[in-house]
């Protein structure tokens, strides 16, 4: 048994890494989208300064316009969701940069905001004083605004998995949107803050017990959210269902109506659309859970296996 000499033996190279270097990125989209966590991170500064400027205990009144703009800033910055993939098509700087950033602005604004403003409006109301409301632990309120936030972030990489650039795959959600269940939050935090004050129509149509199960519900609203968004309920998108096709007279009624109460009163009005959208997804879903059953299972079956063959690029949510 003789031995190889070493000149015979193979050559182990190593491979040289290749790193992918990012040398361009689109300006004006990235700015729109980097205005979206700012407003997003403006929104928890606000609550921040309410706990740091008062003390524990104050009448809620008292730290009442915090919150109240927290929930505003919050629906600007989903304004400026709205537009940044727009104005990357508009300009014709669409990239995988835009999109992933675009999903960590989501992320912030719409997934771990809402849940910190909810959990503190929670928190304010759930101590030995005169805001008590609900006799509950804090593990609980950390729990549900975790199943949120989880949510939110299993939600947003599902779908920079799932979406593809097809126009299909915008017509409907697989699961409640993120900005959409943010919107659901901070509505109803818009209308609690509407409490007391006589010039608003909620005050007047709401008793304050209405007011108070809106605290009392968010918790299991936080919770519900949370799986919502990553459940396979579909959601029709909003805009695209607006902006394309036509509609009827009733329909278009129906808008000029919303228009004119989000004018008198916004607050109402976004709780009450934000809540029957969540609804509409579940009453669909169910239907066709119930009487489509058959080809829309063959359809999922098969997008899963496609899913080992083909990493469709991500697409803005």
């Amino acid at each position: 048994m003789t031995t190889k000499r070493l000149e015979d033996l193979p050559v182990r190279r190593r491979r040289k890494r290749l790193r992918r270097r990012l040398k361009e990125v689109p300006i004006l989209p990235s700015l729109v989208t980097l205005a979206n966590v700012f407003f997003g991170f403006l929104a928890i500064s606000k609550v921040a300064d309410a706990m740091r400027l008062h003390a524990p205990g104050v009448e809620f009144a008292v730290v009442l316009p915090y919150f109240e703009l927290a929930a505003i800033l919050v629906f600007v910055a989903m304004v400026c969701d709205a537009l940044d993939g727009r104005v990357a098509r508009m300009t014709g700087q669409t990239s995988n940069f835009g999109a992933q950033l675009d999903s960590l602005a989501d992320m912030v604004t719409f997934g771990m905001v809402p849940a910190f403003i909810a959990k503190v409006l929670i928190d304010y109301h759930a101590q030995a004083d005169v805001n008590q409301l609900l006799k509950i632990g804090p593990k609980l309120v950390y729990a549900a605004a975790a199943v949120y936030v989880a949510g939110a972030a299993m939600r947003l990489a599902r779908f920079n998995v799932e979406t593809t650039a097809d126009e299909d795959d915008h017509r409907e959600f697989k699961g409640l949107p993120s900005p959409a269940a943010a919107a659901v939050v901070c509505s109803m935090i818009a209308m609690f803050c509407t409490r007391g004050s006589p010039s608003e129509i909620g005050s007047r149509i709401l008793q304050p017990v209405h007011y108070d199960a809106i605290v009392v519900a968010m918790p299991g609203v936080l919770a519900l959210l949370g799986l919502l968004m990553i459940s396979r309920v579909p959601y029709p998108h909003a805009v695209y269902a607006l902006a394309k096709g036509r509609h009827s007279m009733p329909f278009l009624v129906g808008v000029v109506v919303v228009v004119a109460v989000a004018a008198v009163e916004w607050q109402l009005a976004m709780v009450t659309l934000t809540s029957g959208y969540v609804v509409y997804g579940m009453l669909l879903g169910t239907y066709r859970a119930v009487f489509a059953r058959g080809a829309g299972d063959d359809d999922d079956d098969d997008d899963g296996e496609d899913l080992d063959l083909i990493r469709p690029t991500p697409s803005r949510n």
